[in-house]
């Protein structure tokens, strides 16, 4: 397996890292049950260029993640720095492929490394601001949950036949996710043991006649049961949030 020097790969790319362990404010709540999460933020939609979002519509383009947090506000010169280093990750993974996937692998063997120090448990979350499959995470043949058998991957995905993947693959964890447009499909994952994130202004206690977990007290889904709709708050974004949107319950 060829080793990414990490200073060659800085200078090359003028990105320092492509993931980070337990670093976001979500992710790092991780730590209160004994575990790391190693996350990848990629450009959303078609930002870099390339679609990475196959399952998107225009209300949770224009209210994505990807416009929040360290994005908005007196920060917005830093939010573009953030969004073209991530970019460039994106355009790393579709154009110098092999490249990217040798620096990915290089970062998760170096965070399953701490883990194991700490005693902790490490899961992986690929799709942060993206929805790729991860079977397209490939190099020398395999795909990255073939890579780490033992490493727990999961991510939300509006993409319904990306359910079918954990039949597949033991350590991989799927939560549909609702549009706004996509209520009946929503009614067919409950309905067979996929549980559905909702985002929600405010967050009740039942939705849809099933509980309502809280999504944001931490982000391991796969700990969750599969029969309930994951509570995720609104966050504050770069674009208003305005009545006639369906993928924000309000």
């Amino acid at each position: 397996m060829k080793f990414i020097n990490p200073t060659k790969a800085r200078r090359q790319t003028g990105v320092t890292y492509l993931s980070s362990v337990s670093k976001s404010v979500k992710h790092l709540k991780s730590k209160k049950y004994g575990e790391l999460t190693l996350s990848l933020y990629l450009a959303p939609a078609k930002m870099s260029g390339y679609e990475v979002c196959p399952g998107r519509n225009a209300e949770c383009t224009r209210l994505c993640l990807n416009q929040s947090g360290k994005n908005i506000g007196p920060q917005k010169e830093r939010g573009d720095f953030i969004n073209q280093s991530r970019i460039t990750k994106t355009r790393l993974f579709f154009e110098h492929h092999e490249f990217f996937m040798d620096w990915m692998i290089n970062e998760i063997e170096a965070a399953q490394r701490k883990a194991i120090r700490m005693t902790y448990k490490l899961s992986v979350r690929l799709n942060n601001t993206s929805d790729i499959s991860p079977e397209e995470f490939r190099r020398h043949g395999k795909n990255i949950l073939e890579i780490f058998p033992d490493i727990q991957f999961y991510e939300y995905t509006k993409v319904p036949t990306r359910v079918d993947l954990m039949k597949k693959y033991t350590n991989y964890d799927v939560t549909f996710s609702y549009t706004g447009y996509n209520l009946a499909i929503c009614q067919q994952m409950l309905e067979n043991d996929v549980r559905v994130a909702v985002v929600f202004k405010k967050v009740p206690e039942e939705f849809m006649g099933y509980p309502v977990i809280d999504g944001d007290k931490y982000d391991m889904r796969y700990k969750d049961d599969n029969k309930v709709i994951v509570g995720l708050k609104y966050k504050v974004n770069r674009n208003k949030l305005t009545p006639e949107v369906k993928f924000v319950i309000q």
